[in-house]
């Protein structure tokens, strides 16, 4: 296998990938989105966070509004990822200030309270694909393996995926950079993965 093997394998998965969640319909969306929800406020482990950072989706990721809007009636503080200077993710707190648009896609807040994200109770995080052994498949831009490189070596805070079931494959290759998660929540509930966090 050539060094640059991992590279296309994930490429191809990627197209793969984001053609099978944007083939589901409109309306699977919205429900899949509602019952993840119920699924995470069942989940004593997620839902004892007092504050959670999460994402706002863009293109066909899976909607976080209704649990953002879970979370928020019962009072967690939630944090939303804004790309600042040297491709680095700063996690603001989530509130009614205006929204802006990165170059990517990506729907952020133009400012607001920032806290570091060992402080905050649980991550969850964006995907394309993820495998039985907890590894993540992202966009390719590596923000949140940036992120996530900061918290090597700790087991907290949780780091959750947030899916659609079929988002899963049968395996992905690890890279060096890579960080696996603690568990993907999906509409089909938590499945929690068991391996050692480097």
């Amino acid at each position: 296998m050539s060094a640059s093997a991992p590279t296309e394998i994930k490429s191809r998965l990627r197209a793969e990938l984001r053609a099978r969640r944007r083939a589901i319909p409109a309306s699977e969306r919205r429900r899949a989105a509602r019952r993840l929800a119920r699924h995470y406020l069942r989940l004593r482990a997620l839902k004892q966070a007092r504050s959670v950072a999460l994402y706002l989706p863009m293109a066909s990721e899976i909607d976080t509004a209704p649990l953002r809007q879970a979370l928020a009636a019962r009072g967690v503080a939630l944090y939303v990822p804004k790309v600042a200077r040297g491709s680095r993710l700063r996690f603001l707190r989530l509130g009614k200030a205006n929204l802006e648009w990165h170059p990517h896609g990506m729907p952020q807040p133009r400012s607001g309270h920032s806290l570091p994200l060992r402080r905050i109770g649980l991550i969850l995080l964006p995907l394309l694909g993820y495998d039985a052994q907890g590894r993540r498949l992202g966009q390719g831009g590596g923000y949140y393996d940036r992120a996530l490189s900061r918290l090597r070596g700790t087991r907290r805070p949780l780091r959750i995926g947030l899916a659609y079931a079929c988002q899963q494959v049968d395996a992905l290759p690890h890279e060096p950079h890579d960080h696996p998660l603690h568990g993907v929540l999906s509409e089909r509930g938590l499945q929690r993965f068991h391996h050692r966090h480097p």
